[in-house]
């Protein structure tokens, strides 16, 4: 998987131990320690994401942005989140405009 280098990075796993439960437990517990850690909040968004709980990895990705404004891989993920955010949220039976064309509003 793609995601693997990026976020088993640095951490003392064996590969057969290599689940994003556990990565993001052992992340967790690394963030009560340091709990402002960019390197750490954006691997935790990363894993969270994988894990389908886009909005928890928002959060983190928020918090780092708020320390680290200009931190690009953030802005850029945090920017798929919202899209992801916005469509897993989407109402198809409130709206029939679901593709959000101005021509229908």
């Amino acid at each position: 998987m793609c995601w693997r280098y990026d976020v088993f990075r640095g951490t003392e796993m064996k590969k057969e131990e290599e689940t994003p439960e556990r990565l993001l437990d052992e992340l967790t517990k690394a963030l009560e320690k340091a709990p402002d850690d960019p390197d750490l909040l954006y691997r935790r968004a990363a894993v969270l994401q994988q894990l389908g709980r886009y909005g928890d990895a928002a959060n983190d990705l928020i918090r780092l942005l708020e320390k680290e404004p200009d931190h690009e891989a953030a802005q850029q993920r945090l920017a798929l989140l919202e899209e992801i955010l916005k469509f897993t949220n989407l109402d198809i039976f409130s709206d029939p405009n679901t593709h959000h064309d101005p021509w229908m509003e």
